[in-house]
């Protein structure tokens, strides 16, 4: 085992970049694939196992299902009844294969080599997992406005226990913040604690701020359809805390108002459509946290200095 671990730091981090954007250009693909079948209970994600034309029904051959090729290959078309596929197919497998090329940089090489070093690879599975989880997430709210409970409470499976590795809350926060709530027991325990108070606290907080939103807003909210906040809002706000402790998930839900509020600017600005749902900023938002908060702690004390330095 100790020999592996040592041929696995010497090997150049080139190798485990190339890699992590091949996985995660599969990881899209099957992203797309949940995206599309889950909110439809007619159909199951694994069955059938090949993907097929949504027009033709036609099985698409291997060759056709490989990420970003397959799409460029054909030309965006099926090669059975020529309808168009949608350019969101291959972005989507892009930018799964982009975040998790960032997530391993980040993790493994950023703050130096630390392949050889076992809870690293599970700190960077932790993050995977989360763009994972999140991108389907935000992309079946931005089509449908509505999540299936299996998408946000079934990860908590996964996630209620990985808080036990601490490491992957604490990856990227500066030494002087703890994102453990408790301090008793086994570590183990009080991550586990300490991020299922984080997500019961931001579920009940975002609760309430909705149904005040509610009074305060009545009339905007009944032409919204009569809730300000959606359930499927309120519970990712559970996961989110769960996955990222709750340093972390503060970042994300700050960043998820200032995404939404300048987007939102331009939506009123532009008279376009309805406006974006929640759900996709508050991922936006945890996936920028997972993967960069030291970068947010800089670019806030940055901001702060840059602030008093006008007074």
């Amino acid at each position: 085992m100790k020999e592996a671990l040592e041929i696995i730091g010497e090997m150049p981090p080139a190798f485990w970049l190339v890699l992590a954007f091949f996985l995660g250009s599969f990881v899209g693909s099957f992203l797309n694939v949940v995206v599309y079948r889950l909110p439809r209970n007619c159909l199951s994600i694994n069955n059938p196992k090949r993907s097929f034309c949504p027009s033709c029904k036609t099985q698409l051959k291997w060759s056709d299902n490989l990420p970003i090729v397959g799409w460029a290959v054909l030309r965006g078309k099926c090669r059975y009844c020529g309808v168009r596929f949608g350019v969101r197919y291959p972005l989507v497998e892009l930018l799964t294969a982009t975040l998790f090329t960032l997530a391993t940089w980040r993790v493994l090489i950023s703050d130096g080599n630390v392949a050889s070093q076992p809870l690293a690879w599970l700190t960077l599975l932790h993050t995977v997992l989360v763009i994972s989880v999140l991108l389907p997430w935000a992309l079946i709210d931005l089509d449908l406005r509505m999540i299936p409970d299996k998408l946000t409470l079934g990860p908590l499976i996964v996630f209620v226990p990985f808080a036990a590795h601490v490491d992957a809350m604490k990856f990227g926060l500066p030494g002087s913040v703890d994102p453990l709530i408790f301090h008793f027991g086994p570590t183990w325990l009080n991550g586990i604690l300490s991020a299922l108070t984080a997500g019961i606290a931001a579920y009940a907080g975002l609760w309430l701020i909705g149904k005040t939103a509610n009074v305060i807003f009545a009339k905007r909210v009944q032409e919204m359809g009569g809730e300000a906040m959606g359930g499927g809002d309120i519970k990712l706000m559970l996961l989110m805390g769960v996955m990222l402790g709750w340093p972390k998930l503060v970042a994300a839900f700050f960043i998820a108002i200032f995404a939404g509020a300048i987007i939102g600017v331009f939506q009123i600005i532009l008279r376009k459509g309805p406006g974006t749902p929640f759900g996709p900023y508050l991922a936006l938002g945890a996936i920028t946290a997972a993967l960069g908060t030291k970068w947010l702690v800089a670019l806030y004390d940055w901001y702060m200095s840059f602030l008093q330095s006008l007074v």
